[in-house]
């Protein structure tokens, strides 16, 4: 390999895909009622549908995340440099998590240690799903001989071309998240709003449509692709994220798939900290 690929556990992809691909992963912490876990550890597989379940059960449940800091990166990039290795790191959106803005540091101390190695740092302005699609792509980039500026510059085009979308069923956990107010919280749950909230060219999950019940705002989530999905083979991957709900994320997924049947659709659970954040019923569509 020309260069050391590294994400954060944002990126929702599986061990099996990290391991096969050869990808290396720092992890955010997910804190349930003070008890910490780590959003991804190799050999434990987190149960989704039992953390959606407790989000359901218990309003009470207090959940907080951590990002990963300065010297999480310091330590798992050093062994690299090193060993005369370049890194390459893609990170989560930087206006939901200072995750990659500490990556960004720990790179900047490690380059003034080893000035001859090289080591980027990439926002992806986007997450989960969405943030593993250019993962894998670049994956594509490196085992083909791509140089890591080469696969850098390709990362920094090709985040500006994907689409991150979210439809929210409860509105209460945007407000435990400051996203918005318990006032708006109340207003819309009365009116059975069902908020889909957008990534934006800073990274930001911002609000862009308020669309009444859900079966109307999973049809929107098919129309934002129809608008705009631009066809062609490098653009034939599709993300559809879930809350535990895959019945209608499949449902989705058939959707686009019978309209545009050159597409490849993944779906899969959010992971624990995107989770954590939009609730249980939430659904994600990331495509390019």
């Amino acid at each position: 390999m020309s260069f050391v690929l590294y994400t954060d556990s944002s990126a929702n992809l599986t061990e099996a895909e990290y391991t096969s691909n050869q990808i290396e992963v720092v992890s955010l912490t997910l804190s349930l009622n003070e008890e910490e876990i780590l959003c991804y550890e190799p050999g434990v597989v987190f149960d989704s549908e039992a953390f959606f379940a407790r989000m359901r059960a218990e309003s009470d449940l207090v959940m907080k995340t951590s990002m990963v800091n300065t010297a999480t990166f310091l330590t798992a990039f050093e062994p690299h440099l090193q060993a005369g290795e370049d890194v390459l790191y893609l990170g989560m959106a930087g206006g939901i998590s200072g995750t990659c803005g500490a990556g960004e540091k720990a790179a900047e101390i490690l380059q003034k240690k080893y000035p001859e190695r090289k080591i980027r740092v990439v926002d992806t302005l986007t997450a989960t799903i969405g943030q593993g699609m250019i993962l894998l792509e670049v994956v594509g980039l490196r085992d083909g001989g791509a140089t890591i500026d080469e696969a850098a510059a390709y990362t920094q085009r090709r985040k500006g071309e994907m689409h991150s979308y979210f439809m929210v069923d409860d509105l209460n956990f945007l407000k435990r998240g400051g996203r918005i107010s318990g006032s708006a919280a109340l207003a819309g749950s009365i009116m059975h709003l069902k908020p889909i909230l957008k990534g934006d060219e800073e990274g930001k999950i911002v609000l862009d449509l308020k669309i009444l019940g859900r079966k109307k705002a999973l049809k929107t989530l098919q129309e934002l692709f129809d608008q705009f999905h631009v066809s062609g083979e490098g653009n034939r991957l599709v993300g559809i994220t879930h809350t535990g709900c895959e019945d209608d994320a499949h449902l989705l997924a058939a959707d686009i798939i019978e309209r545009y049947p050159d597409v490849e659709v993944t779906v899969v659970y959010f992971e624990p900290c995107t989770a954590s954040h939009v609730g249980p019923g939430a659904v994600g569509l990331f495509f390019f």
